[in-house]
């Protein structure tokens, strides 16, 4: 079994106005290391490329839900796509936003540490973007 990681955020800003923002591709290059230049649909209106900081990184989104599912699939190489989980949830008048990942085969645990840092502090962009928005 592959080991898996969890973050978790908490985010002071109504869930619906999180969602709203999340689930639109055009956002991702707000608050992750994405760059800023090209960003467009590639596949359909649910995937997307972006210019990453090693290449073109594609990136197939959810469907807008009714459960806040923000789930995605992102592909940085050829071939290989990789999946992680993202929930959010109701927590009083703002939410908790979940991001799971899980090592893929051949990542070592320094390197899967390392991504799982980079990615909470794109969460932490993103938290400090929606409480200052």
């Amino acid at each position: 079994m592959l080991k898996a990681r969890t973050l978790t955020v908490l985010i002071n800003r109504p869930i619906q106005d999180v969602y709203d923002f999340l689930v639109e591709p055009a956002n991702l290059a707000r608050w992750t290391l994405v760059g800023p230049g090209q960003a467009e649909p590639e596949e359909g209106p649910l995937v997307w490329s972006f210019d990453g900081p090693h290449g073109l990184v594609l990136v197939r989104f959810t469907p807008r839900n009714a459960f806040f599912v923000l789930d995605y699939s992102l592909q940085s190489g050829p071939h290989v796509w990789q999946s992680s989980s993202v929930r959010l949830i109701r927590n009083g008048n703002g939410c908790v936003l979940t991001h799971t990942s899980v090592q893929q085969p051949l990542v070592s645990d320094a390197v899967f540490a390392s991504e799982e840092e980079w990615l909470y502090s794109d969460l932490l962009v993103l938290k400090t973007l929606m409480e200052t928005k």
